[in-house]
């Protein structure tokens, strides 16, 4: 049975994330606009250590976040299939019993649990890689 008072406590969380990792991102951002101006501006002055944690940092990040879906997505396929199956069943006129009734219902809710804890799972290496480059280069200021 899926708890609604967690279902509800994963949308704020997916909300507070999205929103922390966008006011992050527009920070570092705004920064790291100011060392590519010096980089092109002087480039022997440049910040080449910040220059190049610019792309490889988001590659580990966002590979993490793929990586995490997949194998969130992989596991909800199997559900998705059974549920298919079972409505396809009832489309060619064969109806549920109460056993199969149940069933789809469980796969139902478990589809729509697992569909908001993997956006929750995956957004994590993001919204961590965005706000700890936001704390790190804020106290360089």
């Amino acid at each position: 049975m899926v708890n609604p008072w967690i279902e509800w406590q994963r949308m704020i969380r997916a909300g507070t994330m999205l929103g922390e990792t966008l006011n992050a991102s527009q920070n570092v951002v705004e920064h790291r606009t100011k060392t590519i101006e010096t980089a092109m501006t002087d480039p022997l002055g440049a910040d080449y250590v910040e220059l190049g944690r610019m792309v490889t940092e988001k590659g580990a990040a966002f590979g993490a976040a793929g990586a995490s879906l997949s194998r969130d997505w992989f596991a909800m396929q199997r559900d998705w299939n059974a549920q298919a199956m079972a409505l396809s069943q009832m489309m060619m006129g064969k109806m549920p019993g109460p056993r199969a009734a149940q069933a789809m219902m469980a796969r139902g809710q478990r589809l729509g649990s697992a569909a908001l804890a993997s956006g929750v799972r995956a957004m994590t290496p993001i919204h961590r890689a965005a706000t700890a480059n936001e704390k790190r280069l804020g106290r360089r200021r």
